[in-house]
């Protein structure tokens, strides 16, 4: 049977790929609005729960009077989700680290709460103790409920969305069209991830005859030729393009699945979805996926907001500067001679070269031949102060500095060295489109690979650069702040 015949086939394949199998941004809005129905539910329950113990009618008047610890859970717990990265469909998928973060979520709610309603109150420790009495129920036994309640249900929402949407009945079949490089890094993303949600019937060859019989464990189920037989016999949800190759009969062949319920999506948009960053290696000649040309109607409100959050940001790290110089200071030069604060050379907004200021993490004379070089994992320049500088990203506060003269940003892309930059700009695609935006202290790529000591890791640090400048917004920001702050905590920096 031809593609064209199988498509106009009475029974198409769309009528059987609907099921459970959703989408990335559909699943994720499922859990958004799951969450978030929980949560009204949690406090809604609990406080109908200790109206009817206290014989009191649950009335606008009532709410009102809450309205504290109502806003506390309300807000503070979509944003524990949302920091704590459960809308990572990976780590969604896993039921021990989703069980434990939502526990540890419910502990941080608690204690909040404790503080705010005990450590701060100016009630007798008598009054703030009411809440344990047997005999007369007690308001404030009504957020400690909330909470339970949230965990609980939370935690069976969490595992019902596993079982049932991890299940293999809810996993989108794909197809990839192309056996490249670009197919074979996609699928590896999908097999090393993403399995929970995706199943790869195969890949399918641009030219009638494929070159190999499989790529890793996923098989080649045949050239170009049969691909209309392998989504009819495969029932395939969504085609992959991972190819430059695409005729003009192919294209009508791929407008007619998608005519018919079968999604239709280049390979760099998906890793995108899947990866949280720009495939850059693999756009070939779709290079416009990788940047961001619409202009947003917000985008003078936003960069209005940005300064507003690097002025405040960089005042409240400027007094935190203030506070730890001495002791830091004196830490540097009792470990090793040499300068408190060392100052580089840097390229900022649109290759505008600026002095970046930190604390000095190395031995100095660090580069004796004047040359730049790469700083290694485990560089034996870097002084015993200085790796723990590194590990709890002190040794960047006094660029602080650098944000409030409008040099730097509190959120983007690191700044690099006039020379890497040299270097790396004939090297790696789009690499001087990072220079689009101010540098920042923290950033994307800081929060999700770290340091980076080579041109390979350079490479996959600007995929989450170019990531941020695609989806950067105010929010994402104040995302990438917190996310900063867990790292700081856990000095997981290097």
């Amino acid at each position: 049977m031809s593609r064209r015949g199988v498509l106009n086939h009475p029974t198409q394949p769309c009528k059987m790929s609907f099921h459970l199998r959703l989408e990335i941004s559909e699943r994720r809005l499922l859990l958004r609005v799951g969450d978030l129905a929980l949560t009204m539910l949690a406090v809604c329950g609990a406080l109908w729960f200790w109206a009817s113990l206290a014989d009191r009618a649950l009335d606008i008047a009532l709410i009102q009077s809450q309205l504290s610890w109502v806003a506390l859970i309300g807000i503070g717990w979509p944003l524990w989700l949302m920091l704590a990265d459960m809308y990572n469909l990976r780590l969604v998928a896993r039921i021990g680290p989703s069980m434990r973060r939502i526990l540890l979520g419910g502990l941080v709610l608690l204690f909040a709460y404790l503080a705010l309603f005990f450590v701060l109150s100016r009630a007798p420790v008598t009054g703030m103790l009411a809440f344990i009495e047997i005999g007369t129920p007690q308001l404030r036994l009504a957020p400690a409920l909330a909470i339970v309640l949230l965990v609980v249900s939370m935690a069976i929402w969490r595992l019902a969305y596993i079982r049932v949407l991890g299940a293999p009945h809810a996993r989108r079949r794909l197809l990839i069209l192309g056996t490249g490089q670009a197919g074979s890094a996609l699928s590896h993303v999908i097999l090393k991830g993403h399995t929970p949600y995706y199943e790869i019937v195969g890949f399918v060859d641009d030219t009638p005859h494929p070159s190999c019989d499989c790529i890793g464990s996923v098989p080649v189920i045949g050239g170009v030729d049969r691909l209309g037989d392998v989504v009819w016999d495969q029932r395939v949800d969504e085609i992959v393009i991972a190819s430059s190759n695409v005729s003009g009969e192919l294209l009508q062949f791929l407008i007619d699945c998608y005519e018919r319920g079968i999604a239709i999506t280049p390979m760099p948009l998906l890793y995108e979805r899947l990866t949280g960053k720009i495939a850059v290696e693999h756009v070939g000649n779709q290079w416009h996926v990788a940047l961001p040309l619409q202009s947003r109607p917000t985008r003078t409100a936003e960069a209005v907001l940005k300064r507003m959050l690097d002025l405040v940001g960089g005042l409240v790290l400027v007094g935190l500067l203030l506070v730890l110089l001495p002791f830091i200071a004196l830490a540097i030069r009792l470990d090793t001679p040499g300068p408190i604060l060392y100052r580089q050379q840097r390229v900022g907004w649109r290759g505008r070269l600026f002095t970046a200021l930190k604390f000095r993490s190395m031995v100095q004379d660090a580069e004796p031949d004047g040359e730049a070089q790469w700083a290694l994992k485990e560089d034996p320049r870097v002084t015993r102060v200085g790796r723990w500088l590194r590990r709890t990203r002190l040794d960047e506060l006094p660029q602080a500095l650098n944000v409030l003269r409008g040099e730097m940003s509190l959120v983007g892309p690191r700044p690099e060295r006039p020379e890497f930059v040299e270097q790396l700009q004939h090297i790696i695609p789009f690499y001087r489109a990072r220079l689009a935006i101010k540098p920042g202290l923290t950033g994307w790529a800081q929060i999700n690979y770290g340091y980076g000591n080579s041109v390979e890791a350079s490479l996959a640090k600007l995929q989450y650069d170019l990531y941020y400048l695609k989806h950067q917004s105010f929010w994402f920001d104040l995302l990438i702040l917190a996310r900063t702050v867990h790292v700081v905590l856990r000095m997981k920096g290097q």
